[in-house]
């Protein structure tokens, strides 16, 4: 994948998070938390990514694994269901990494 293709991606997958924890203003202030290592796993693994989507969508590492933004106060599935993320991620990335057909 070429950097360009890389940084939509990242672009892509950040706009889809801002947009699910920007829903509700109240929620919002409040803020968010999520687990770096399932978020690495929506990011079909890859550590690299899920850091870079985190930090530009504006979420911050705490020292207990969980990542947060705002005041941390809620779980992000309160925000969107986790099942919808997962499923929009794996849409997204499969549009800019395409699993290779079996020959």
């Amino acid at each position: 994948m070429t950097d360009h293709n890389e940084r939509l991606l990242c672009a892509e997958l950040t706009m889809l998070l801002g947009n699910a924890t920007s829903q509700t203003p109240s929620f919002q202030q409040r803020g968010f938390r999520f687990p770096f290592a399932s978020f690495v796993e929506l990011c079909d693994g890859d550590a690299r990514l899920a850091r870079r989507v985190l930090l530009r969508g504006g979420w911050v590492p705490g020292d207990d694994g969980n990542w947060t933004c705002g005041k941390g106060m809620y779980d992000l599935d309160r925000a969107i269901p986790l099942y919808v993320l997962e499923e929009y991620f794996a849409d997204i990335l499969n549009d800019y990494r395409p699993l290779e057909d079996a020959a």
